[in-house]
């Protein structure tokens, strides 16, 4: 979501695009807080959900059950 909104930033001009870009910041946040909260290492689970979504798995996410990465569409 946060690649959506930096995209939408680019496009956005004047002030607005600040205020874009700093929610897009707040997103790529969300996955360590979450992390750090539940007590995982924030870093290396970021760093795995950036190399899936970057090799395509864009339904990647953190897995807090299990503290890993998984796939978003099967825990539903």
């Amino acid at each position: 979501m946060a690649a959506a909104v930096d995209e939408l930033g680019r496009k956005t001009p004047g002030k607005e695009q600040l205020a874009v870009e700093g929610f897009a910041r707040a997103l790529r946040q969300l996955p360590a807080i979450i992390a750090d909260n539940a007590g995982y290492d924030s870093s290396e689970l970021v760093a795995q959900l950036k190399s899936a979504h970057h090799k395509g798995h864009k339904s990647a996410g953190l897995d807090m059950n299990k503290g890993t990465i998984g796939d978003m569409e099967e825990l539903k």
